[in-house]
């Protein structure tokens, strides 16, 4: 398994030499739609998402999807859409399941649409119990795409689709990248414009704010009608992720490299982190903030006043789907080493982790196995714990913006969390015994002074700006 580093570097190199860029078809970047899946597959980390429910389900929701967008099609202007996930609805409410992502932007700002996609068969039955209803199921767009894409191919024979599959091969090795999966990719997308382009024009929206890095359709048909495009940001965006281009791709770029108008991220450590990537380099990064880091800001100060002295360590580790031989293989050493009374809760991944795997732990009365149907946020859980663990989850950034330490695991995959053990925001454990002897020695203090630098405050109002418009003047031009 490789470093995103490490991926990173082979990215650059490869785009260096072979002018991965420059392949453009239909005025966009080829490489751009296939970068982050080759990125992705060269790291190997070997994650696998959970089952969407098999072909009847999944052609059920695609009717169900289609009546959306016959809908959406009949309806009338919005101010604003966003397009999120199943898996952020995370929250149970008193009126439904809260959308971590935008819900709260949704309620102070008038005049919004909300887009979705099922992305995990765990949080389907979540989606009609939604405290705000989701107003278009994209999965027929999905779908369709991939089906006209098959029989009604743009460019069928166009030469760009073997010269990069020719380039990425050499630069790779052989196997990378398949004339027909470049082919495929690019049709794919092209009917995704098609029909988010339908929607748009109807729905005339000012703004479209996403949760995830490659809604490359939706912000190419955006742009192309002028609609401003905020991308917020999802789990750790290093420098060295795959869709984080480089400012080089700027100066290689044959086509519209798909790049969001804004990226919204948390906090100035973010910015300060991508200074060296292409948006960056436009001035498009703008620090937002987060509406769950907020909101149990609160609770963590009321967690924190309560002390340690007359209950066990509360520890919270954050899974995520790989490394999980090794990482239940430390977990066991260290609780055999460990006396003093903790409460260890294991929060798994709602996407790549499957509870079977961390049976053996569950047999440990101090251990609490929460899988992705547990009602009790993440942020939630963060907030109430004493310290929190994890190999190279986001939630080490959340647990500091929230005042809650945090401690790295030495185990595969840990190398992306280097830069915040180096700068001393977060501590290392490479062994069980390391590991030990930190929580025997853990004593509650006050929260440092990192909190703003890597969640700032004010999200709805700095997400209004950054789409150009504020809270104020959106209410006045809600429908």
């Amino acid at each position: 398994m490789l470093t995103e580093k490490e991926v990173a570097q082979q990215l650059a190199d490869a785009e260096a030499s072979q002018s991965l860029f420059s392949f453009a078809l239909g005025g966009v970047s080829l490489w751009r739609l296939l970068r982050a899946a080759v990125g992705h597959s060269l790291q190997g980390l070997g994650l696998q998402s959970r089952g969407h429910g098999g072909w009847f389900q999944l052609a059920k929701r695609g009717m169900r999807s289609l009546l959306g967008v016959c809908r959406a099609l009949l309806g009338s202007r919005r101010l604003y859409i966003v397009k999120t996930y199943s898996s952020a609805l995370r929250t149970r409410r008193l009126y439904g399941y809260s959308d971590v992502y935008f819900d709260e932007f949704l309620e102070q700002v008038p005049g919004g649409s909300k887009w979705s996609f099922c992305n995990s068969s765990a949080f389907a039955a979540r989606e009609r119990q939604a405290s705000i209803r989701i107003d278009l199921d994209t999965t027929f767009i999905q779908i369709a795409a991939a089906v006209l894409a098959k029989f009604f191919p743009f460019y069928r024979s166009a030469s760009e689709y073997a010269q990069l599959a020719s380039a990425a091969n050499r630069a790779f090795g052989d196997g990378t990248l398949e004339n027909r999966q470049v082919r495929r990719a690019y049709a794919k997308f092209r009917w995704q414009v098609w029909f988010y382009s339908l929607l748009l024009e109807r729905l005339q929206p000012t703004a479209i704010f996403v949760a995830d890095t490659g809604e490359y359709a939706l912000m190419r048909a955006a742009q192309l009608k002028g609609i401003r495009f905020v991308e917020l940001q999802h789990g750790i965006f290093s420098p060295d992720h795959p869709d984080a281009l480089p400012a080089a791709a700027l100066t290689q770029a044959g086509g519209d490299l798909l790049l969001p108008d804004v990226l919204a991220v948390y906090g100035r450590y973010w910015r300060d982190c991508l200074s060296t990537s292409a948006l960056s380099n436009l001035e498009r990064i703008v620090p937002c903030g987060c509406a769950a880091i907020e909101e149990y800001r609160i609770l963590r100060a009321a967690v924190h006043a309560g002390g340690l002295s007359v209950r066990p360590l509360r520890v919270l580790l954050t899974a995520q789907g790989f490394a999980v031989s090794e990482l239940v293989g430390f977990i066991q050493e260290v609780l055999f080493r460990l006396m003093r009374p903790i409460e260890l809760n294991i929060k798994l991944h709602p996407i790549y982790d499957d509870a079977k795997s961390y049976a053996i732990l569950a047999s440990d009365e101090r251990v609490h196995i929460l899988d992705s149907a547990h009602s009790t946020p993440t942020h939630q859980l963060i907030a109430e714990s004493d310290i929190h663990l994890s190999i190279s989850s986001a939630c080490h950034y959340d647990a500091l913006a929230l005042g809650v330490p945090t401690i790295v695991l030495g185990l595969p995959g840990h190398e992306l969390m280097r830069p915040l053990v180096a700068m001393g925001a977060a501590r290392f454990a490479d062994l069980p015994t390391t590991l030990a002897a930190q929580l025997e020695a853990f004593e509650a203090g006050p929260s440092g002074d990192e909190t703003e630098l890597f969640c700032t405050h004010g999200f709805v109002e700095n997400l209004s700006r950054a789409a150009g418009f504020s809270s104020a003047n959106a209410s006045s031009q809600g429908s």
